[in-house]
């Protein structure tokens, strides 16, 4: 596969909604399930409280959803964003499956133009969502994410990270190394890959106050998790 290639599979020019829209039906079984290790890890120190007004920002399958929704309590509604109709729609099946879908607002649309008011949230949790970005987007980002969390709201973040020692950095370098020739499977290629974390959250002026350094469950690639709050 050339260069070309590869560019055109991470970052299509029709529009990366139609390579999530493609894969939704089996992306919980080719990437999903590498998450949910640093997924849950994530959600045992983000410490989310009954009452709180949470968004899941790309929520993907909706695994994180349906994980959440018993955290903020019955009498609080969990919301979702995300731009791919086929995740949509597989979430909804999910949450229906468990009697969750009146518990949820979910929204089409674009993580960088959120319809959300300033200020809307306690929590925006983004997992796997700034390792996605090109570099020079991921600012831009941060910075949607911070209009819409309350001052005194935190972010939980979880990404790929050049961050490790050991086995860890072993498996850093190696997909580093590899990631030119990762293989797309139906269609779909993983598009991950580690980023200075730390270095991104401080210069959109967040800080930090959690951050746990974790891997996937397989092949040990380090992922960073950080809770953060407006600086």
């Amino acid at each position: 596969m050339g260069l070309e290639q590869i560019r055109e599979v991470i970052f299509p020019k029709n529009g990366a909604e139609k390579k999530y829209n493609l894969t939704s039906d089996y992306y919980h079984l080719i990437m999903g399930v590498f998450e949910i290790k640093p997924n849950t890890e994530a959600l045992d120190i983000a410490d989310i409280q009954q009452g709180e007004k949470v968004l899941d920002a790309a929520f993907g399958t909706g695994w994180m959803l349906e994980k959440i929704i018993p955290l903020v309590g019955p009498k609080e509604k969990v919301y979702g964003i995300d731009f791919a109709p086929g995740m949509h729609r597989v979430t909804q099946e999910r949450l229906k499956r468990e009697n969750l879908e009146n518990q949820v607002i979910l929204i089409q649309g674009n993580t960088f133009s959120m319809p959300f008011k300033d200020e809307s949230f306690d929590v925006v949790f983004a997992s796997f969502l700034l390792d996605l970005q090109k570099i020079v987007d991921i600012q831009r980002l941060l910075y949607e994410i911070k209009r819409v969390l309350n001052p005194h709201g935190r972010v939980i973040i979880v990404a790929m990270t050049k961050e490790g020692k050991g086995l860890e950095k072993i498996a850093r370098c190696f997909y580093d190394w590899f990631y030119p020739f990762w293989p797309t499977i139906f269609g779909y290629r993983a598009s991950s890959r580690p980023i200075y974390v730390d270095e991104e959250i401080k210069k959109a002026r967040f800080s930090i106050i959690k951050e746990k350094l974790t891997h996937i469950a397989v092949f040990h690639f380090p992922i960073k998790i950080v809770i953060c709050t407006k600086g």
